[in-house]
């Protein structure tokens, strides 16, 4: 069974993350993409990345991992 690991405003954050999972090893999926006005809608409506739910603690932890990571200096 799938389960919603994190929600995103727009598809191209969702797609990062999905690709940051899948280099680990974790097979996810991307969700609720066609919604209208994704900018202004969360919670149910927003852009839903989604893993299998043995997966569901360490894809957390990955994803944790990078929104603590230093963003790179511009050159």
């Amino acid at each position: 069974m799938m389960k919603i690991v994190a929600e995103f405003v727009f598809e191209y954050e969702a797609e990062i993350a999905k690709g940051r999972l899948e280099s680990e090893g974790i097979e996810a999926m991307i969700s609720n993409v066609n919604t209208p006005y994704p900018g202004l809608q969360l919670g149910k409506h927003g852009v839903q990345l989604l893993v299998n739910d043995y997966d569901l603690e360490s894809a957390q932890m990955i994803l944790d991992a990078a929104a603590d990571e230093p963003a790179p200096e511009e050159a």
